[in-house]
């Protein structure tokens, strides 16, 4: 999310035609933390994320509007269950038999 964020922050900046260093003046913060920060190199503080924002001349919610969370594979037990789950009842039961056989199988 770091790395989004920044990007986000990058073209709020960009939009607005401010450099890095108009938006840390702005922002009460080093311009090299602004290139950081838009790298995503740095993690930012609320407090610091509170400045670029009103340097920005933004809201919190104009900057993560249709910002994406960041997302992680799913666990095989979730794999398992999306695919089972899209099948009729007695269908899962009969893989939930399956399964239990296999565990026996591998203890």
């Amino acid at each position: 999310m770091t790395k989004e964020l920044g990007q986000r922050i990058r073209a709020e900046r960009t939009a607005r035609k401010m450099t890095q260093e108009e938006l840390a003046e702005r922002a009460d913060l080093h311009p090299t933390y602004i290139g950081q920060v838009e790298r995503g190199e740095k993690s930012l503080t609320i407090a610091s994320l509170e400045k670029i924002v009103e340097g920005l001349g933004i809201s919190f919610s104009d900057l993560f509007e249709n910002l994406q969370p960041p997302t992680k594979p799913a666990s095989y037990a979730m794999q398992c269950y999306d695919k089972i789950s899209a099948y009729p009842k007695e269908t899962q039961k009969q893989f939930y038999e399956l399964i239990c056989a296999a565990e026996k199988l591998v203890k």
